[in-house]
């Protein structure tokens, strides 16, 4: 019994030590055979890979197989490579980040196949032409390229109501240097129907040309001429037959600039542009005023997007009122400072020292920052600076062309503080809208003189020039493009005195002005072009003193040019469309509505 215990113990003993192995014996088979059957699937990979795959049309459960964790890729090249293991973790999200257009709108340029076009910032004015005043000469040079209009000479001649004359020259021309040149030459007059002193004649000149040094600089010329012949015939009666000369009021403009222009400037370090002006103005009663200007823009560009500016500007005016007195005007002005651009920010900080006719000597600040909202379209703009104008007869003229010479002329001075919030919503639309107070100093205003013969002489105005006043102002832009053909452009300025000083109204000042234009080129065939100006009456006092407004104004302008053929045009255009003589100066109304037509004959070399 013992010997049989014995024996069925050692059976017990090696059934417990044989089935492990066999089981890893078995185990090691099966992983044999899967391997063998791996390498047979690609021997078959590699000897099918010249056929045309099989498509599967098994429908696939994608929520079932994202479900899964762990898929086993088998290699496909080489029977070495080791298995890879993919982790589908969740479906593949394509998703763009939200980063603000930048507003660069591909605007239309108006085609006008008689001058070429340069991007000057005038004052907006109305286009009767009694009011117009002389022509502008722009204060800020921008480069314009005018290689597209160049070996073409246009003939441009029109008539129209009130004896209406109008008559263009325009000449541009490539010479082998590669060098442009632009000239204008016109002539355009008109005579009233309401009074016999009703007439006003422009002629000009102007040349524009740009003069390559290398091919990364080039000198920028503009040379002009302007002469202005008109008559006072405010509140003088229609039936006085004194000699015209007594009412002439006659203004002739000349000058020149030049400017030196870099095509390569976000390549260097260091950066130079200076631009010098000058001008020749003679007015009534043999007043003249002589002014030159020397601007000279520089800066340093560091690698760590630090800016060092040291821009400097000299202007120098003589002012003669009588022809005997001489007054002169000097501004010596310097803008050191620090820019620093980071994180989407830009800041600027200086001080600028100004000295005014030598013996005055200030200290201003000069801080700018410039901030682009995260995630937005929105660019915050503020600031504080003081703005200096070497007042001279010319602007004054600009202003009101009824003006006469001043005893003595003043440098205007604008401490301003600033904010402006610019918009680029889209690729067609962009606005601003900014708010700013301003602190000026010998600020001009503009009412009519009191006491004098008016039947013998005509209305005149002078220039008074406030010692102090004080500003709220807001200045709005809207630009809509509806499309590459179509464009809208809205400009809004308003003022609101809060101190005057010496004066009890802001004589000859526009509270509110708006602008609005639209140009539109429906085919290659026509171009058509239309204005809108309101602006609210500026205050004026009548020889009793009392103060009055003038009455608010609306003008509508429009105007077309049609294609014939390659060489002829006919144009047209209307000014007061609405047939409502208005006064932007008390006592000398406009003309009513103004139609003017004509033909333009363009040929090439």
């Amino acid at each position: 019994m013992k010997h049989l215990l014995k024996y069925i113990f050692l059976l017990i003993t090696i059934c417990v030590i044989v089935t492990p192995v066999e089981a890893k014996k078995k185990q090691k088979k099966s992983q044999k055979s899967a391997i063998s059957k791996k390498k047979t699937t690609k021997k078959k990979n590699k000897t099918t890979a010249i056929k045309p795959k099989q498509v599967n049309t098994e429908k696939v459960n994608l929520k079932e197989l994202l479900n899964e964790t762990t898929v086993t890729v088998a290699p496909t090249k080489s029977d070495s490579v080791p298995e890879k293991v993919v982790t589908i973790l969740s479906a593949f999200k394509p998703q763009l980040k939200n980063v603000a257009k930048i507003g660069f709108v591909n605007a239309t340029a108006n085609v006008d196949t008689t001058a070429v076009y340069l991007n000057y910032q005038v004052p907006s004015q109305n286009l009767s032409f009694e009011y117009r005043p002389i022509s502008l000469v722009p204060r800020a040079i921008v480069h314009d390229s005018v290689v597209s209009l160049t070996n073409i000479t246009n003939f441009k001649i029109g008539f129209g109501n009130y004896s209406h004359q109008y008559a263009q020259l325009g000449i541009n021309t490539l010479d082998k240097w590669k060098n442009t040149h632009s000239i204008t030459l016109f002539d355009e007059a008109s005579t009233g129907t309401d009074h016999h002193l009703q007439i006003i004649r422009e002629i000009g000149a102007k040349y524009i040309g740009d003069q390559y040094i290398n091919k990364y600089n080039n000198i920028q010329t503009q040379l002009f001429y302007n002469h202005s012949q008109r008559y006072r015939f405010g509140l003088v009666p229609d039936a006085s037959r004194l000699p015209e000369s007594n009412y002439e009021h006659n203004f002739e403009h000349m000058g020149a600039s030049f400017a030196l222009l870099n095509t390569k400037v976000k390549q260097r370090l260091f950066n130079i542009h200076p631009i010098a002006k000058f001008e020749q103005f003679q007015g009534i009663i043999d007043a003249t005023n002589t002014w030159y200007e020397i601007n000279n823009p520089m800066y340093f560009q560091f690698k760590n997007k630090i800016k060092f500016n040291l821009d400097i500007s000299y202007s120098f005016n003589q002012y003669n009122p009588t022809g005997i007195i001489h007054q002169k005007n000097t501004i010596l002005r310097g803008d050191p400072a620090i820019s620093i651009e980071k994180w989407g920010t830009i800041i600027k900080a200086g001080a600028s020292p100004v000295w005014v006719n030598k013996d005055n000597y200030q200290f201003y600040p000069n801080v700018h920052l410039q901030k682009k909202l995260t995630d937005t379209n929105y660019l915050v703009k503020t600031g504080w600076t003081t703005l200096f104008d070497n007042t001279q007869y010319t602007s004054l003229a600009i202003q009101n062309p009824w003006v006469m010479p001043v005893a003595d002329m003043k440098i205007t001075t604008n401490e301003k503080k600033y904010i402006t919030i610019e918009v680029s919503a889209g690729k067609r639309l962009d606005y601003s809208i900014g708010v700013s107070i301003n602190e000026y100093k010998n600020l001009p205003f503009f009412n009519r003189i009191l006491g004098t013969d008016v039947n013998t002489f005509g209305l005149k105005y002078q220039a008074i020039f406030e010692k102090r006043a004080s500003t709220l102002e807001l200045d709005a832009k809207l630009r809509y493009q509806f499309s590459d053909k179509l464009l809208f452009v809205n400009t809004l300025n308003y003022k609101q005195f809060n101190l005057i000083k010496d004066n009890a109204k802001p004589w000859g000042i526009l509270p509110l002005e708006v602008n609005s234009s639209f140009n539109w080129l429906p085919n290659k065939k026509w171009i058509i072009e239309a204005s809108a100006v309101y602006w609210t009456g500026a205050a004026q006092f009548e020889s009793n003193n009392k103060a009055y407004d003038l009455k608010n104004v609306f003008v509508l302008n429009a105007g077309f040019t049609f294609k014939l053929s390659s060489a002829w045009s006919v144009w047209a255009k209307g000014e007061n469309l609405l047939d409502k003589p208005y006064e932007r100066w008390a006592y000398y109304p406009s003309l009513g509505a103004q139609i003017t037509g004509g033909i333009i004959y363009s040929f090439r070399k």
